[in-house]
């Protein structure tokens, strides 16, 4: 009895000890207790459907970055969990100034491998769902991945990297997404040297005036602001930033040092995407029981029966009823 009872006490001991030692942002709380900013959307595990119909955790490329199938899941799948997450961020967007919502808005985060190019395509695909114009602009000019995202043929090396170096048009600069209407996409260009000096050149503060009067919503993918200074300069050409962060895996410590860069240089920040969330912890289902709901609205939303994340089963057969 006292050992089951010295086991008891030793095993809740050493969770909460675990606990302690997690030092990521994990829930929405934690976002708004850390940096009281609001949370834009609440993004699940991304999930994608094989050939056969059945569910699969996460199909990536070779290089180990998110294959199309991910990327363009508000396209390909616009009835999934996912898919109603950042259409969820599409309208917190629209919502945050009433008169005016932003035009230009560029999609960041902390650390490399967040889903911050991945979010920006989705919030593009979004917004051009509306029937509004809609640019893509990859300024992430150090690893660029807009092009493989957006499922874009390889072709014209012509980028935004083109137009700063002053040998190319914005026109000749953008391409038309070949499948996806009101969407158009402005790819990097080849990498230059020196990224940081091209995006705070006055060519880049030109450009944005420029596509403003051409797009009803610009949306910027820019490198992680711990890796380099290239979205603290974008930053201030644009009507806010979003922050990506990763359930689970983004320090705390990253998240808010973030917030002070951007603060420092007088950004606004929109809010926060929490991505990658693992939406079949229990914890998660007792603090946020209405997200279950919301995401297993309606039937044949693209997923297979085997589906553990997302929508519970349970939800899905209340909605039946």
């Amino acid at each position: 009895m006292l050992a089951a009872l010295v086991g008891l006490v030793g095993g809740i001991a050493l969770a909460f000890f675990r606990e302690y030692l997690d030092n990521t942002v994990k829930t929405p709380d934690d976002i708004e207790a850390l940096t009281g900013l609001p949370s834009l959307a609440v993004v699940p595990s991304f999930a994608v459907l094989n050939s056969t119909g059945k569910l699969l955790v996460q199909k990536t490329s070779t290089d180990g970055e998110p294959g199309t199938e991910v990327a363009l899941a508000s396209h390909m799948q616009p009835k999934s969990p996912v898919s109603e997450a950042f259409r969820a961020m599409r309208t917190s967007l629209l919502l945050s100034q009433a008169d005016h919502p932003p035009q230009v808005i560029l999609v960041t985060s902390a650390l490399p491998r967040e889903g911050k190019t991945t979010a920006a395509v989705n919030l593009a695909v979004t917004l051009a769902q509306l029937g509004d114009r809609t640019l893509l602009v990859d300024a992430d000019l150090r690893k660029p991945g807009v092009r493989r995202a957006l499922g874009l043929p390889p072709g014209s090396e012509m980028g935004l990297s083109s137009y700063l170096a002053g040998v190319a048009s914005l026109n000749d600069a953008s391409l038309t997404h070949p499948v996806i209407d009101n969407l158009m996409a402005m790819p990097t260009g080849p990498v230059p040297p020196n990224p940081a000096d091209l995006l705070s050149s006055h060519r880049m503060h030109d450009a944005i005036l420029q596509l403003r009067e051409r797009y009803k919503f610009i949306v910027i993918d820019s490198p992680p602001i711990m890796a380099a200074t290239d979205a603290v300069i974008l930053s201030a050409l644009t009507d806010g930033v979003i922050l990506v962060v990763r359930s689970g895996e983004t320090p705390k410590e990253a998240f808010t040092r973030c917030r002070d860069l951007l603060a420092a240089v007088n950004s606004r920040i929109l809010g926060v995407v929490l991505n990658a969330v693992d939406t079949s912890n229990s914890n998660y289902y007792y603090s946020y029981r209405y997200y279950p709901y919301a995401y297993g609205y309606g039937e044949g939303y693209g997923y297979g029966e085997e589906e553990t994340a997302g929508a519970g089963t349970g939800s899905r057969k209340r909605s039946r009823s």
